[in-house]
């Protein structure tokens, strides 16, 4: 009773001040004024609350418009042992004074109407429309004998990262979430030593990226096989899956053939040498792959900290150097076509991941070059960071940092670090420092002079709670 009389309070708080300035807006659904963005303004109100068993990390937002239309959100979190879960729930509705009256809208939580698809479609259907109450859900961490996660996927690296290495799905805006899958199983406790299998999807309804390895040591058994016990053996596959509708045309498929070889093994730290045959093939052209070679080191932390370093080359055919990056959904044809690596250029690259999942927090540094006949060119640097969780003030952030190095400028590493010439910046993040919540974006691109062309983006919205 208590938390219906809160709620009601705050409705009358919130609508009480605009309504008096829109007494003569129409009738209408909710649905369809909301789709009008240009016909009114939302206010919104973010305030923090505690949920049973949650962090304090819990958030209710509310809108509302001088016609007395709202729409509530809350994002408890929940976490018991090695679950932990953060939802979504919304309600929409509208406020009249005149006389006093509340409809709430509950169309958003009805089952979708069945048309023609079969019951095992529908049944899809109705998944799908309900995953969007869970913002993300995950059990345990990463490299532990079990780890799953529902969710936006968030610093992917899959095996030594030949296919998938810190990839974050960039397609989405900050507020919104997407049924993403990623499962880590340890198979040592089915008879396979070392073993392991690793999934992903990026959408479990409508995938774009669907991705995964088997691994293991075929030998670790073995009583006379020494040293050689200790080599893993994997196999991994990615794939771009067309979207509903669209021809299966230009999309690739990758598969890996890897092994490696520890050099430190500790309960907190696992370091490895890798070796990786890469073959790439278009739709169409399965039998016909462009294959690359790519060696290095990698190792990983118990789940917090990931990394390799690595070098790339082309054995044959039109191979892409990396391909599944955290924007491959929206850059251009121009932009892919640029990660083609030529026969006889060498691509050197070493990432370096910190995953802090409990905290929603996502680090990510990376520096990547090419050698061509002793010639270092093209190389670069970027630094990123993602918060996906309320984290002091920021309830959600994404900046990136990137740094080109023109072999015409003739920068050195530290020297051009000191330099904006040819950065760029990209951010967004949403702050709530009372009595308001910010919406802010930024794009800045620096030239090799250091001349800026800036692109940004602010929403200013005032609390009242």
């Amino acid at each position: 009773m208590k938390k219906t009389a809160l709620l009601l309070a705050m409705l009358l708080l919130l609508l009480a001040p605009l309504y008096s300035e829109g007494m003569d807006s129409g009738q209408g659904e909710l649905a369809s004024q909301s789709s009008q963005g240009s016909s009114f303004q939302w206010v919104k109100l973010p305030f923090s609350s505690t949920f049973p068993f949650s962090s304090d990390s819990s958030l209710i937002e509310g809108e509302a418009t001088s016609e007395g239309y709202f729409r509530l959100s809350y994002m408890p979190e929940l976490r018991v042992g090695a679950f932990s879960a953060q939802f979504d729930l919304k309600l929409a509705g509208q406020l009249t004074l005149d006389p006093f009256n509340i409809n709430l809208d509950f169309s958003a939580w009805l089952p979708p109407e069945k048309g023609n698809e079969s019951s095992s479609e529908y049944a899809l259907n109705v998944v799908s429309h309900y995953s969007r109450f869970i913002r993300s859900m995950q059990w345990g961490e990463r490299y532990e004998t079990a780890y799953a996660r529902y969710g936006k996927l968030m610093g992917i690296t899959l095996g030594d990262g030949a296919l998938v290495n810190g990839y974050f799905d960039q397609s989405l805006d900050l507020r919104s979430s997407r049924p993403g899958f990623e499962l880590m199983i340890d198979l040592s406790h089915f008879g396979l030593p070392n073993g392991g299998f690793h999934f992903i999807t990026n959408d479990l309804f409508e995938p774009t990226l669907s991705a995964w390895r088997f691994y293991g040591r075929p030998l670790g058994s073995v009583a006379k096989a020494g040293e050689f016990a200790k080599f893993e053996v994997g196999f991994s596959w990615a794939y771009s899956p067309p979207k509903r509708g669209e021809a299966p045309i230009h999309r690739y498929q990758f598969f890996t053939l890897d092994s490696s070889y520890p050099i430190y093994e500790w309960e907190y730290l696992n370091l490895n040498l890798f070796g990786n045959i890469i073959a790439e093939a278009k739709d169409g052209a399965f039998f016909a792959p462009a294959l690359g070679w790519r060696w290095g080191i990698w190792g990983h932390t118990k789940s917090i900290l990931v990394f390799n370093a690595s070098i790339t080359n082309t054995i044959r055919g039109a191979f892409h150097s990396e391909y599944f990056t955290s924007t491959f959904e929206t850059r251009s044809s121009v932009e892919t076509d640029a990660l083609l690596l030529p026969i006889g250029t060498s691509r050197l690259d070493t990432t370096l991941n910190i995953n802090i999942s409990r905290y929603g927090v996502y680090l990510r540094g990376k520096m990547a070059g090419h050698l061509t006949e002793g010639n270092y060119h093209d190389y670069q640097f970027v630094t990123s960071i993602h918060i996906d969780k309320r984290l002091f003030n920021i309830v959600s952030l994404d900046f990136t940092y990137e740094k080109l190095y023109p072999t015409s400028t003739g920068e050195r590493f530290f020297e051009g670090l000191q330099t904006l010439r040819n950065v760029v910046l990209t951010a967004s993040a949403v702050i709530k420092a009372k009595p308001y919540t910010m919406d802010l974006g930024l794009n800045a691109t620096f030239d090799d002079q250091g001349e800026a062309t800036y692109k940004l983006s602010t929403a200013v919205r005032v609390t009242i709670l």
